[in-house]
């Protein structure tokens, strides 16, 4: 535990300095690493979810949990195209490894593809459009605005495919679902709570710096952000496979990240950045906690771990928080996010409101069918849990809560 122990005095060492918000003339003065209003609580959360993912997998050994926690707390701080993007792509090797060592499935192998074809594939256009930028302007600083990207039109809109991968948005969002299910309960963490945040921390720097979109590639990804989500979440619904069911309730919440950035708005961006710290905590969270129960119960199926309440009293209370704060109920963090985006959409996209309201009532309804799937019901006479450990289930479903709520009563920590 003294790897855990240390990503949390990281996490209390580093409050003041993320705290501080930088400008330009740390640029200047030579510095290529600067936290601002954007990044600073994304990367107090990589060392918060590092010191989690340690508690989830010990007693294994947590080197790739530091090397994915040190390349996204990079990324995040990054305020250079090239470093972010070398630390985009290297925040996939720990988690490659993750879930080629630690998963237990053969289909892990196809998931990996998956995960590397996907990331890769779409990573490069990205690449070609930082080099031609770089000879075309001299620099890469994050800091400079150029209106750019609307003038390039389709080509603008290839080079900021990446982060649509990343996030993922519909239809790109293959390679998640298959990662989620193989990985172990630190994968899943990691991916959920990090990786994805790096796709929404990308567009906003893109855009922040090159311009918007051209308006009918705005209108094109805020419908595929709304299609994927009204069908992920309708996907939902039909799954019996816990974890499969949390992975795409993600393509859900993150498909309104995606709406919330393309609005353009600073309170769609405020809100963008809510959800996005929410669900870092909500989705690791309830991985997590999945995690242990499969470890105690060795499935993952609704249909056979029914009745775990009776069976894990201890943990009901934690798993029930988690569940109500990825429905985005108060008083979660994410309440308060759903709040900003609405509006937001509302006065970009006015014909998307409708089915942002839809999707609000969708994931409460997935959200009660994995609570009354795994809590309630009869307990199956084949399940042969093992008592010992329950414990750390708790600890982990308490300090991914605690920061829900402190968040949605003081927000001006992000």
């Amino acid at each position: 535990m003294v790897g855990c122990w240390q990503m949390f005095l990281l996490c209390f060492l580093s409050a003041p300095i993320l705290l501080y918000r930088g400008s330009l003339e740390s640029y200047v003065l030579g510095g290529i690493w600067v936290v601002d209003d954007w990044n600073g609580s994304l990367a107090f959360l990589s060392f918060w979810l590092g010191a989690l993912m340690m508690i989830a997998t010990f007693p294994r050994k947590s080197l790739c949990i530091w090397g994915v926690v040190i390349c996204c707390f990079l990324a995040f701080c990054s305020y250079s195209f090239f470093w972010f993007y070398i630390f985009f792509e290297l925040s996939l090797v720990p988690v490659f490894i993750m879930i080629l060592r630690w998963g237990v499935q053969p289909e892990r192998i196809s998931a990996v593809s998956y995960l590397v074809i996907y990331t890769l594939g779409g990573s490069l256009p990205f690449l070609l459009f930082i080099i031609s930028c770089f000879l075309a302007y001299g620099s890469l600083f994050m800091g400079f605005s150029w209106d750019l990207l609307s003038k390039m039109g389709y080509w603008g809109c290839i080079g900021v495919m990446v982060f649509f991968i990343k996030m993922p948005c519909y239809p790109f969002h293959l390679w998640l679902t298959k990662a989620h299910v193989e990985a172990p309960a630190a994968g899943s963490m990691a991916l959920a709570g990090l990786l994805l945040k790096l796709g929404g921390v990308g567009l906003m720097r893109v855009l922040g710096s090159y311009g918007q979109l051209c308006y009918s590639m705005e209108v094109f990804w805020a419908s595929a952000g709304v299609w994927g989500g009204v069908l992920g979440s309708i996907i939902c619904l039909r799954q019996m496979d816990s974890k499969s069911l949390v992975a795409y309730s993600s393509v859900g919440h993150m498909s309104l990240v995606q709406l919330s950035i393309l609005s353009g708005s600073n309170l769609g961006w405020t809100g963008a950045l809510y959800m996005m710290v929410a669900h870092g905590l909500c989705s690791s969270g309830l991985f997590s906690v999945l995690g242990e129960y499969y470890g105690k119960v060795q499935t993952r199926s609704m249909s056979v771990c029914m009745g775990l309440g009776m069976i894990f009293p201890s943990t009901t209370i934690w798993w029930c928080i988690l569940i109500v704060c990825s429905m985005s109920c108060p008083p979660g963090l994410s309440f308060l996010s759903e709040i900003f985006m609405g509006m937001s959409i509302m006065g970009t996209f006015p014909g998307f409101f409708l089915w942002f309201s839809v999707m609000g009532f969708l994931s409460g309804a997935y959200s009660l069918i994995l609570y009354g799937g795994t809590m309630h019901g009869p307990c199956c006479s084949s399940l042969r849990p093992r008592f010992t450990g329950i414990s750390k289930c708790s600890y982990l479903g308490l300090l991914h809560s605690i920061p829900l709520f402190i968040l949605f009563f003081f927000p001006a920590f992000l």
